[in-house]
Formats: C-alpha cells, structure tokens, sequence
C-alpha cells in the first residue's frame, strides 16, 4: 500500500472519530431520542407503522433497527454506525470533489446529530459521481427511491431528470429503478398488512404537518432566497448538480425552521466553495481553521456549563441533562402500572427508554404525527381502551406540536388520579 493510501485512510478514520466524539459526547437532545428511538423499536419487536408512530418513510429506522439487532440497543451502537454517514459524504467529496472538503467538515460538524437528513445528503452526493460518471439510469433510479425512501419530500428529486427530457428512454429506465425498492417494501408492507397505517403516517401526516406550519418566518425568506439564486445559476450553467440542489431543498418541507434549512443549504455551500474555493480559503483560511475545532470546544464546554449524568438502561453510557433522569424517577416513583400507561409529552420516548419499558402506539402524540385526521382518531382509540389505561400528561399544556385538542380530551374526560412533579396522572374509567 503506498503512502497515499495510507494518508487517505488515516485522513478518513480521524474524521470518523471526530464526528462521533463530537455527536455521542454531547448531549442527547429530543430529536436525538426520537430518531433513536424508532430504530429502537424496530430493534426491540416492534411493528413499524402498527405498534409505533412515525411520520417519516422507514428507510432510516429499518437500517438502524436491524442493526441494533445485530449489535445491541445500547445508544452507542446506534451513534457508531451513524457516524457512518457523515464520514462517507467527508469521503466522497475528499475523492471526488476535494476543493470543498473544510467548509463541509465544518457546515456538517456545525450542527451534527444522528438523523434520517443525513442519509438524504449522502444519497444527493452519490447521486452527484453516478451524473458525472453517466452510470447506469436504472441504479440512478434506484438511489432516487431509496432517497425517497428515507424522507418522503425526497420524491421530488427525481424531477433532475428532467435534464434528460429529450431522452426519454433514460427517464424510464430511471422510473423503473426507482419503483424498485418501492415495490418491495410495497410488498413487504401488504404481506404484514400495514399498507394503509405507512401511507395515512407517512403521507397523511404531512398534510396536517404543513398546516400547522404555515407562516412567513426567516427560514421561509433564506428558503425563496435560496431558490432564487439556485434557478438564476442553473440558467446560466445548466448544471446537472444544480437542478439537483434545486428539488433538494424541499428537505425544509414541511417545517421551513432555521435548523431544516441548513439541511438544504449544505449542498449550496458544497457546490459555491467547490466552484470558487480558492477565493473562499485564501480570503477565510484562518476562519476556517478556527470554525473546525468549534464543535470540539463546544462539547468540552457543555460539561462545565450543563448539568448531565448518563442515562440508565439502553441510555447507559449516554450523556443527558440530570432532569430527565430525576423525571424519570417521580415516574417509576408515583405510577404502578406503569406498562399500561400513555405518555402525553414531548419526553415520553425519553420517559420510556429511561424506564425500560415499551413504546405504546401513541406515545408521540404530536401533532403532524398522526396522520390524516390524527387527533379525532387518537381520541377515539384512547376511548376505546380498558377502563384501568393511565394517561401521564404535563399540569401544563406543552404548546408546540403536542396536539391540545388531545390534551384538553384527557382533562375533560378521563379520571383525575394524582399530581406529582409537574405533571397529572389520569384514567379513563368509562
């Protein structure tokens, strides 16, 4: 192996360590525990889209659960193979497209956490050397389903191929590979008669989703900025890659918050520094350098400054703030059946891992995870279940996405049992 080789190597396990020191040393925060948390239960026997709730397509979770199965459902193994991701988009524009290789490590280790968007970026780069290489439409297609596979807004970037209008054979053949993986987890899907629970979460959702997101805030302006700019480029270049980035950035659908929007200006960055790099380093090099070692600083600060402790069961060995675990613990401490309890709060995977106990079928009840008319129908199974099912739910009302129609229903119509540490304990005796 010659020297070269073995400097990529070096290059490519330094930068594997560094995400995941970065990622699993800092805390872990709600969306953390979520996306954990799917994968968890996955991992665990659960039923996607049956037992549990989600809203996204179940590419992400069904990789990691597998995984988890494999190796454990302690948080680390799903940290570790997470890290997975990120270092092979720093490898893939290492290789291909090394003008850009800082600013990415930095915009990517800026705000790194294991999650589903990840995957989606590195599918965008792959799709980025199959174009520049003109591989195969049918595998082109085949990694426009998978994308579409992990965040279902992702469909929209099979409209690159448009590029392609005149050649309508290489527009089938990519339609064909992307019907691929969705035919099989179709299949899948109707053998375990789960068809209608994935479309009513996944699709329906987001019709509610989109709703409740529906105002002008700075994301909405940095997002038409961004597309401005995207199509008055690729008039000028007519670039492949910038049709690409283009439908990328329907990744900021359906929230358009700051932290979705630096999702989709990832590859606008990528794509400005790789075509004007040498301006950018020789003007910010100190910057840069600077702006590499911050996440690192940052997750050395949060111990001085947070109050955190390592969770218990699959949690162990997982930093998170003392809170959690002193909620926790009031939990275990006031409820006895504890199993047949829903937990009406954003925290309630959180509350769950913590505890060992099983996800319910509703225990993220937010709104835009329900699917398509999602609060009725919540209430209505809640209804339906035994006299002695608990409900857990915050004195008060959380706002947010947590759904108050849901919340005001268990207030009004269920039995009051206690108060403790912030939260109401009721039942439904009807």
């Amino acid at each position: 192996m010659n020297k070269n080789k073995i400097k990529d190597i070096l290059l490519i396990i330094t930068l594997f360590i560094y995400i995941f020191f970065i990622s699993y040393f800092k805390f872990a925060n709600i969306d953390d525990i979520w996306n954990y948390g799917f994968s968890y239960n996955i991992a665990t026997g659960l039923t996607i889209y049956n037992d549990f709730n989600m809203v996204i397509t179940p590419l992400y979770p069904i990789i990691f659960g597998l995984i988890m199965k494999v190796f454990g459902t302690n948080i680390i193994v799903f940290y570790l193979f997470n890290a997975l991701i990120p270092t092979s988009i720093f490898y893939i524009v290492y290789k291909y497209y090394k003008k850009s290789l800082l600013e990415i490590i930095i915009v990517i280790t800026a705000i790194y956490s294991p999650n589903y968007n990840y995957l989606c970026i590195l599918f965008l780069f792959i799709l980025f050397i199959l174009e520049d290489k003109k591989k195969n439409d049918y595998l082109i297609g085949i990694v426009l389903g998978l994308n579409f596979l992990t965040k279902s807004c992702m469909g929209l970037l099979s409209l690159a191929s448009l590029y392609y209008v005149k050649d309508i054979k290489k527009i089938i053949k990519r339609i064909i590979g992307f019907l691929i993986p969705n035919i099989i987890i179709t299949v899948y899907f109707i053998k375990e008669n789960i068809l209608y629970n994935y479309i009513n979460y996944a699709f329906g959702s987001l019709l509610s989703f989109s709703k409740d997101n529906a105002e002008i805030t700075i994301g909405i302006i940095i997002f038409i900025s961004v597309i401005i700019y995207l199509i008055y480029k690729y008039k000028k270049t007519k670039d492949i890659k910038l049709l690409y980035i283009l439908f990328f950035q329907i990744i900021c659908y359906p929230t358009f918050n700051l932290s979705h929007i630096i999702f989709g200006l990832i590859p606008v960055i990528f794509y400005i520094t790789y075509k004007n790099n040498n301006i950018i380093y020789n003007k910010f090099k100190k910057l840069l350098l600077i702006l590499i070692i911050t996440p690192i600083v940052l997750t050395i600060v949060q111990f001085k400054v947070m109050q955190l402790e390592y969770g218990t069961n699959a949690l162990k060995y997982k930093l998170i703030k003392k809170y959690y675990l002193e909620d926790a613990k009031q939990i275990e401490k006031h409820i006895d059946n504890l199993e047949n309890t829903y937990f009406i709060m954003y925290e309630a995977y959180y509350n769950k891992i913590l505890l060992g106990l099983k996800i319910n079928k509703y225990d993220l009840t937010l709104k835009g995870n329900l699917g398509y008319n999602g609060e009725e129908e919540t209430i209505k199974y809640f209804d339906k279940q035994p006299s002695n099912t608990q409900f857990l739910i915050h004195k008060d009302f959380e706002y947010g996405q947590a759904s108050k129609k849901i919340y005001d229903h268990i207030k009004n119509n269920y039995t009051f049992v206690k108060s403790f540490n912030g939260y109401e304990l009721y039942i439904n005796n009807k």
